[in-house]
């Protein structure tokens, strides 16, 4: 039977709530998440881009920026959604670093905004993100830029993606101890533990979790918090720093603090508590 336009347009508003809480989702889950079927589903997603609202690739979704045209490079979705709360979550991170720290640093776009935060200190960042050679640091920081395998482009040839990753890139952090890291992840729950979007991540962000002889904290805005995507690559109990934002769900902030966690709740106008 025919779907009314009311009940379709119930459901486009229902899916874009579902991306504000899921940040980047493939075609096949949202049509499971609804119920419907996968055709059905291409149709609300094709009539939701067109409003400009959201963009589609490789077959997933992700809401638009309110920024407008993005470089298609980032390594995360929604390099500038939620701009104001990574900030907040960047500083109050950097804040956690110490002078002469070697500190692994992963391709997140929330983690590698701490270099702005730091003040001159003198610490060493070893990183997979090759954006990071473009952005200004301070003379106290050193940089040491992993190698390894480049992401993929689209089938367009615009490059998606400026992370390290790869059997190279794990190799290289196995000869680095340091002294702490700052993980970005696209998801994290005491039940899912850390997981991430793409298959690629989960092994460089394993080796950095290894090979830290310190804390280990991760960077996550409230879309990030409770979530469970499909590549897992650590527990929560591997965590001992959690730096997210307030509008994350608290009854899942009580069971990371339960499980042993310090939580640090950044609010982007009023700073962290």
């Amino acid at each position: 039977m025919k779907s009314s336009r009311a009940t379709i347009m119930k459901r486009q508003k229902e899916i874009l709530l579902y991306l504000e809480k899921q940040n980047y989702v493939k075609l096949t889950e949202l049509a499971g998440a609804f119920q419907v079927s996968l055709a059905t589903m291409r149709r609300d997603v094709a009539a939701l881009e067109r409003t400009g609202k959201i963009t589609v690739r490789l077959g997933a979704v992700e809401l638009s920026s309110p920024y407008g045209s993005l470089p298609n490079f980032d390594s995360e979705p929604l390099f500038m959604l939620n701009g104001p709360e990574k900030e907040a979550i960047a500083k109050c991170a950097a804040g956690l670093l110490e002078s002469g720290d070697s500190v692994f640093l992963n391709s997140s776009s929330t983690a590698q905004r701490i270099f702005q935060y730091l003040d001159g200190k003198p610490l060493t960042i070893i990183t997979n993100n090759g954006r990071s050679l473009n952005i200004r640091r301070g003379p106290g920081t050193e940089l040491v830029l992993i190698g390894g395998q480049v992401g993929n482009s689209d089938p367009n040839g615009t490059l998606m993606k400026t992370s390290m990753t790869g059997d190279f890139a794990v190799d290289m952090i196995s000869k680095i101890s340091a002294t702490k890291c700052v993980l970005g992840v696209s998801g994290i729950s005491v039940r899912g533990g850390l997981t991430s979007l793409a298959i690629q991540d989960p092994a460089v962000n394993k080796a950095m979790i290894q090979h830290c002889g310190g804390p280990v904290i991760v960077v996550a805005d409230h879309r990030k918090i409770g979530v469970r995507h499909n590549f897992y690559f650590g527990s929560i109990h591997d965590v001992t720093h959690l730096v997210t934002d307030s509008k994350s769900d608290p009854e899942e902030l009580q069971r990371i603090r339960d499980a042993g966690i310090t939580v640090c709740v950044v609010d982007a106008e009023d700073g962290a508590r």
